[in-house]
């Protein structure tokens, strides 16, 4: 076998791999967090990270041993007492394009499920694709969570959609960047401060 062909075999079967819908991404969604781990009873001990390579939920001192030392870990956060996870950290596993990201603590976070309010609409044009929630920018998202978008993912009609696991075009992620605020040049004093004349 030609080095060539072997280097277009591998191409190949990274291309069928960003079609498809990482393994551990269903029980990462269907995990519950924020219970209090039975490992250590001590205080601050909510299970609000996750291990991507042991697929499981465990508490910030459980990540501090040597068994997760170089593992992949997702840390979640709440927001309106529902499950989030920073938009930045995510991007690093999933294509998140299309998903509505929410602020939380000065942080952009998305959805693991879709979030209490912002209820369904009628207007099929400013809702997520999959639930009908209402979205805050329609016209940049598609989707309210990452579920949403995984059921629209099982759903494509074929292998020409858009994969899950894609790299962001710069066009889309130049739409989501907030545009830059120009500041006012201020305005200095005119002239010299003069002292009053002396008497």
């Amino acid at each position: 076998m030609s080095a060539s062909s072997n280097f277009v075999k591998q191409v190949e079967q990274v291309i069928q791999n960003k079609n498809q819908k990482p393994e551990w991404l269903e029980a990462f969604l269907q995990r519950t967090y924020f219970g209090s781990c039975s490992l250590h009873p001590i205080r601050r001990n909510e299970k609000n990270r996750y291990c991507i390579n042991c697929d499981s939920s465990a508490c910030q001192y459980c990540m501090t041993s040597t068994t997760h030392r170089h593992h992949k870990i997702l840390k979640i956060y709440r927001h309106v007492y529902k499950d989030v996870v920073s938009l930045g950290a995510m991007e690093k596993y999933i294509d998140c394009a299309e998903i509505q990201p929410y602020k939380c603590n000065k942080r952009l976070v998305i959805a693991l499920n879709p979030l209490p309010h912002g209820g369904p609409t009628l207007n099929a044009e400013t809702s997520c694709e999959i639930c009908k929630r209402r979205l805050a920018e329609p016209d940049l998202y598609r989707y309210c969570s990452i579920s949403c978008k995984v059921i629209a993912f099982e759903r494509k009609s074929s292998d020409l959609a858009p994969p899950f696991l894609s790299i962001q075009s710069l066009n889309k992620a130049e739409k989501r960047k907030k545009p830059l605020k120009i500041e006012q040049p201020q305005h200095k004093r005119k002239g010299k401060p003069q002292r009053a004349p002396f008497f």
